[in-house]
């Protein structure tokens, strides 16, 4: 079975929140990947620090990249809205 590996062009969301161990603000950019026949969802995601929302300022920030599965996305998003600042 092969993973997805292009991402799709459709719209990618952003969660912004603490970063569940430093605590510290962090923004993340999850990408669905264009999914192959017989191949289970996949996401790009990509963690930046800081709360950023601008796609200037997003592209031009240094930011690390995971390839997810849709069960650690859901994972990702209760850990960082569970550690949200108030």
């Amino acid at each position: 079975m092969s993973a997805p590996t292009v991402p799709s062009r459709g719209t990618s969301a952003y969660l912004h929140g603490a970063h569940p161990l430093r605590g510290h603000p962090v923004t993340y950019r999850i990408t669905p990947m264009e999914r192959q026949p017989g191949s289970p969802a996949g996401f790009l995601v990509e963690e930046a620090a800081g709360d950023l929302g601008v796609e200037d300022a997003w592209e031009s920030t240094e930011r690390s990249r995971l390839l997810m599965t849709a069960g650690q996305v859901r994972e990702l998003v209760q850990r960082v809205t569970f550690h949200r600042p108030r």
